[in-house]
């Protein structure tokens, strides 16, 4: 089966590709995996945060 994709509708591809991927995901893994991004995700705004108030200190 072949079909042009630039003729779908945005919203029809996503739901195609998620239709055809569905059977295949393994929703522990990825939940654990979204946790372990959200956790990185706060230590880098951590990081950030903390980014302008380095200098501040060493005058």
């Amino acid at each position: 089966m072949q079909w042009e994709v630039e003729a779908l509708d945005p919203d029809e591809l996503q739901r195609l590709v998620l239709a055809a991927v569905d059977p295949y995901i393994d929703r522990d893994v990825l939940a654990q995996q979204i946790a372990r991004e959200e956790q990185q995700r706060r230590a880098l705004e951590d990081i950030v945060g903390r980014w302008g108030t380095a200098g501040e200190n060493s005058s």
